[in-house]
């Protein structure tokens, strides 16, 4: 790449003008959508319910599951206001679509709006915060061994991870920390989470009552188990990969968020199948919803690969397959907040410094960022981005 494109990168207002013309809502398409998805759901369970055979039934399970992802994807676009016209309509829908996967409205909104897009990559509790070494040491073994198991490429770590570090402390009952004048609203939508928790139960309790060879402790088995799991799993994997790569670096210190720390820098494109982004709402065009949240789902990939064209080598983008899974998963295992390097878990660096200079404007740090890669990009290919 010539200097003259790395030194053309825009400035962040300059890329926001630019990708704004996927900021349209088409209410027809977002309505089709919110009834796609949860008849998806509807018609995954019923195969669990009514399909004869054992297989399809774990089948059915597990595409409920998938389902399921594919629904949190729309529900989190929903709850930004983007899919329709209205702001009351996109409410109703994000509120819909979040109660089959257990997530509170008010406390996802406070959570996502306040603390993670204006800070992303901080010292905040959020998904994946790594550990220093120093952090990571003074935790019992019990706990050692967890952390261990939440970075290893096992799949399902992603699913006990966010089921047991993030769900259920996070999502339906509102935690310490959330400001009392929201918590009346949180509140309400943890009791509407209860009321279709006691539905759901009943109802797959009664299943030997009319569905087809089913007993109450396979019915919640599959019906409800096995696709909350594989939600899991999918939730977990899709916030581990929007943030954790080995060119991405944690702040602990005050950043300027309008240079180093600008959070198209700080968030990872994955590169899938068309039709697994198609499928999940394309949730792994990350970066450009960073940049501009009010771009609905149904345009954000081509939004995202103008954004890549523009940030060049600046921009962040893995390719999904197992080599950078296991290249990923080796390398950020703990984070030298001082430093600003990606550690093994024996605290020796897998990269090299992160950090830029907090004192540089918002092009220097795009040139600066984009040298970097690039120069890494060279040195070590297998690393990069592309």
């Amino acid at each position: 790449m010539s200097s003259e494109a790395v030194t053309s990168i825009p400035s962040r207002r300059e890329l926001i003008r630019e990708v704004h013309v996927y900021a349209k809502a088409d209410t027809a398409r977002g309505i089709a959508l919110f009834l796609l998805d949860l008849g998806l759901y509807a018609a995954a369970i019923a195969g669990v319910l009514f399909l004869p055979a054992l297989w399809a039934k774990v089948a059915s399970g597990v595409f409920a599951g998938m389902v399921l992802g594919r629904i949190f994807s729309l529900a989190h676009n929903a709850a930004h206001e983007n899919i329709v016209r209205g702001q009351r309509l996109n409410r109703f829908m994000a509120i819909v679509l979040f109660t089959p996967i257990f997530y509170n409205y008010r406390l996802w909104v406070y959570e996502h709006h306040t603390l993670h897009h204006p800070f992303p990559n901080d010292t905040k509790s959020d998904a994946y915060t790594p550990y220093s070494k120093q952090e990571f040491d003074a935790l019992p073994a019990w706990r050692r061994a967890l952390e261990r198991f939440y970075r290893a490429p096992t799949v399902i770590g992603w699913g006990v991870y966010y089921l047991v570090e993030r769900h259920f402390s996070t999502k339906i009952y509102p935690p310490a920390y959330v400001p009392p004048r929201l918590r009346p609203a949180a509140y309400w939508n943890t009791a509407l989470l209860a009321v279709y928790a006691a539905a759901l139960f009943a109802s797959l309790i009664a299943a030997p009552h009319y569905a087809v060879n089913l007993t109450s402790l396979s019915a919640l088995l599959l019906g409800f188990a096995l696709p909350f799991l594989v939600f899991e799993i999918h939730d977990g994997f899709a916030l581990y990969v929007q943030h954790t790569d080995p060119r991405i670096p944690w702040f602990k210190d005050d950043v300027d968020r309008s240079a180093e720390g600008r959070s198209e820098f700080l968030s990872v494109h994955m590169e899938v199948p068309r039709f697994i982004g198609q499928f999940y709402h394309d949730t792994f065009a990350h970066p450009v919803h960073h940049l501009h949240p009010k771009i609905p789902c149904y345009h954000a990939y081509k939004a995202q690969r103008l954004l890549d064209a523009r940030l060049g080598a600046a921009a962040v983008v893995s390719k999904f397959g197992i080599r950078w899974l296991l290249d990923t998963t080796r390398r950020c295992k703990l984070y030298d907040w001082d430093n600003h390097q990606w550690l093994a878990f024996d605290g020796k660096a897998t990269t090299g410094p992160l950090r830029i200079s907090q004192h540089a404007g918002g092009r220097d740090v795009a040139r600066a960022v984009a040298q970097t890669r690039l120069a890494r990009t060279r040195a070590n290919p297998t690393a990069s981005a592309r």
